[in-house]
C-alpha cells in the first residue's frame, strides 16, 4: 500500500466532508471522531462535488440529486445499483490523515 500524507487530523471537521487533491485526483474526506473515510469526489451522474455534502449512516448524499454512495464500498445505495465512486482506505498515523490511492 502507497499512502499519502492529506492533512493533520484538526484540519478535517467532525462531521462533514473536505475535498483533498492528490496530482490530478478530487478526493473527499469524511470525518466521524477519529475516523476516517475517502472517496472519489465526483457523482458519476452529472458531476457534482461529494465532499459538500454531510455524511448520513456511513454514506454521501449527493446535493444535486440524493444518489447515495456508501462510504466502505463506494457502492451506490440510491440510485442506479451499477454506480459506484472509487473508495480510498484512510488511517491516521502520528496525527496525520493519510489515504492509499491503490
Amino acid at each position: 500500500m502507497s499512502y499519502v500524507k492529506v492533512g493533520k487530523i484538526d484540519d478535517f471537521v467532525d462531521g462533514k466532508g473536505s475535498e483533498v487533491l492528490v496530482g490530478a485526483r478530487r478526493i473527499a474526506v469524511f470525518r466521524d471522531g477519529q475516523q476516517f473515510r475517502a472517496i472519489k469526489n465526483i457523482c458519476p451522474h452529472e458531476g457534482e462535488l461529494l465532499h459538500r455534502c454531510a455524511p448520513r449512516e456511513g454514506a454521501a448524499v449527493c446535493v444535486g440529486h440524493g444518489w447515495r454512495f456508501d462510504l466502505q464500498t463506494g457502492m451506490c445505495t440510491k440510485g442506479p445499483s451499477d454506480s459506484r465512486v472509487a473508495v480510498y482506505p484512510a488511517r491516521v498515523n502520528d496525527g496525520d490523515v493519510e489515504i492509499d490511492l491503490g
